[in-house]
């Protein structure tokens, strides 16, 4: 009881949570089957980084050949999903996250680069969902390709910036900019945590 009752069934969903997420499954197998011959850690960031550019070029040709149904839609927010915890696991809540005043500097840029790849990639999917599966849910008032629009809507949105040439017209359409306005939320949220150093005393 000395950490409280919320804390422990907190962090008890966030354990949870962690075996769900395909990008541990995929550090495993691949720890698995290289563990011979490449460094434990290597493998482990090699499988992040391909994973980030399979889930980059999936929703891309998603959007370029406006593939849709049930289950692509449901694997898009599975991905949405999955981007902002690891993101969160590894960055906030795993025990060696915190930032120090003597982290490595290689450390720093590989994590300001994984916060630009999560927070595009959390546009880019969004872009997806106001362009295809919930493309009547929006009014678009511009002639210009609606994957265009799109992408400058989910930029904007995730801003808070106002982009008047495309609005929700539904219910559908206002919880969906509000969700993407909450997560925008949690990466700020994330970053300001991140960016005060550690004390070691």
């Amino acid at each position: 009881m000395r950490n409280g009752i919320i804390y422990p069934i907190f962090n008890w969903c966030i354990k949870i949570l962690y075996y769900i997420n395909v990008v541990e499954w995929l550090k495993k197998a691949l720890v698995k089957i290289f563990k011979g011959c490449f460094d434990k850690i290597a493998i482990s960031r090699f499988a992040v980084d391909s994973f980030i550019l399979f889930k980059w070029g999936f929703v891309l040709i998603l959007m370029k050949y406006h593939y849709e149904n049930d289950s692509i839609t449901f694997i898009v927010w599975y991905l949405i999903w999955s981007n902002i915890y690891t993101y969160f696991y590894y960055h906030i809540w795993k025990d060696d996250s915190a930032n120090s005043i003597h982290s490595n500097p290689t450390r720093l840029r590989r994590r300001f680069i994984t916060l630009l790849t999560s927070i595009g990639f959390s546009n880019l999917s969004f872009a997806y969902l106001y362009r295809i599966p919930y493309y009547k849910s929006f009014d678009w008032k511009l002639e210009i390709p609606k994957n265009i629009q799109s992408l400058w809507y989910s930029c904007a949105n995730s801003l808070t910036a106002n982009y008047e040439y495309v609005k929700p017209l539904d219910k559908t359409g206002t919880d969906l900019t509000i969700i993407q306005l909450a997560i925008s939320f949690i990466f700020l949220t994330m970053i300001l945590g991140n960016s005060t150093p550690s004390s070691n005393s």
